[in-house]
């Protein structure tokens, strides 16, 4: 322990102590240097301190390459279809292949009475309201999956590069599931950290939001200048509370996914159709009808947007000369009365049914 050592420094030596990753290890660091006695005596701990950032760095960027060329040879792809892609994910025996098969409506999966019987992605189409969603079942992930065990981090390549992810087993099945996913920096059903870090052409680090960073800006400017990123603009719009933050918002490598937490006892035919919802509400679709004047909507063939889309973006899904010429449209559904005229800029709700003017 440093002589007069501060409890900031003391913390930030416990963080570093208690660390599983390089990464953790090098933010503690940073605030070990932060935080460090700057008298003579401490010369050597500031040195040594220095070392280990340096050592760090080094191979925090060696590994980045290395995983960068195995995901060049190695990774795994699906080609998607219809409107999204959902990837079942479980351990051995969690009744993956039975919850697909109930779901596409017939045995597209064979279904064996020993561990480990999926020895390949399994794709599959399931109908909803019209439409068809993809699912893929992947081989069972296991505990060191992510480390390359079980050809783990080919099949979370598949994971990865989905739309959304159904975890099946129970819930300390699941949490395996959920940390092998973190350990490949995939996380579940929560979102990028309010800070923005973006290349400037000015000198230094400017800091907007910094009343809502809860440790020094020091800190944080200390970081981003030790990953390279001393020229920054940084915008924070919401509350901060560690580095762990910062370098997760600033790492291109983390993505984050939608997910459903299915326990494999509980599926029933009722609970399947719920179950589908759940599935379909994940990918962040609606489904739209069209008719022409006259005569009735065809809701066996639904168009698929966005959430979010409006009258226009429909119209340039039609066509392009609906765009162009588009002046209004008549909408059942989320109308205020059945038959509402609205501009382009309406934004349409699930099952609207619209018949468009030019």
């Amino acid at each position: 322990m440093a002589s007069n050592a501060s409890l900031e420094f003391i913390a930030a030596q416990t963080k570093y102590d208690a660390a599983t990753s390089d990464e953790e290890r090098l933010i503690a660091l940073q605030q070990m240097k932060s935080t460090a006695p700057s008298h003579k005596g401490a010369e050597n701990l500031r040195a040594e301190i220095n070392r280990k950032i340096s050592a760090l760095k080094s191979n925090i960027e060696r590994q980045k390459t290395q995983v960068a060329k195995k995901g060049s040879t190695q990774s795994l792809s699906i080609k998607k279809d219809g409107i999204g892609q959902v990837v079942i994910l479980g351990l051995p025996n969690t009744g993956k292949s039975t919850l697909l098969n109930k779901l596409a409506g017939k045995d597209v999966a064979q279904v064996l009475p020993y561990a480990f019987s999926t020895i390949e992605p399994v794709p599959a189409m399931m109908n909803y309201d019209g439409t068809q969603i993809q699912l893929v079942e992947v081989p069972a992930i296991i505990a060191g999956s992510s480390t390359g065990k079980a050809n783990g981090k080919e099949l979370i390549s598949i994971a990865r590069s989905s739309d959304g992810l159904i975890i099946l087993g129970s819930k300390e099945e699941q949490e395996i599931i959920k940390k092998e996913l973190e350990a490949s920096l995939i996380f579940l059903n929560r979102q990028r950290p309010p800070i923005e870090v973006k290349p400037s052409v000015f000198q230094g680090v400017q800091v907007a939001g910094k009343e809502k960073l809860k440790f020094p800006v020091d800190q944080l400017i200390g970081y981003l200048k030790s990953v390279g990123k001393a020229n920054s603009t940084v915008i924070i719009s919401g509350q901060i509370e560690s580095l762990s933050q910062v370098s997760e918002a600033i790492n291109e490598s983390v993505v984050y996914k939608s997910a459903i937490f299915v326990n494999s006892y509980d599926v029933t035919d009722h609970s399947l159709i719920d179950l589908k919802d759940q599935i379909f509400l994940m990918l962040n679709k609606i489904l739209v009808y069209t008719k022409k004047p006259g005569k009735e909507a065809d809701l066996n063939d639904p168009l698929d947007l966005d959430k979010g889309s409006t009258l226009a973006d429909l119209a340039v899904h039609l066509h392009k000369d609906f765009a162009k010429n588009l002046k209004s449209a008549k909408i059942w559904g989320s109308a205020k009365f059945p038959g509402q005229r609205v501009g382009p800029d309406y934004e349409l709700k699930h099952k609207d049914i619209v018949e468009i003017i030019i």
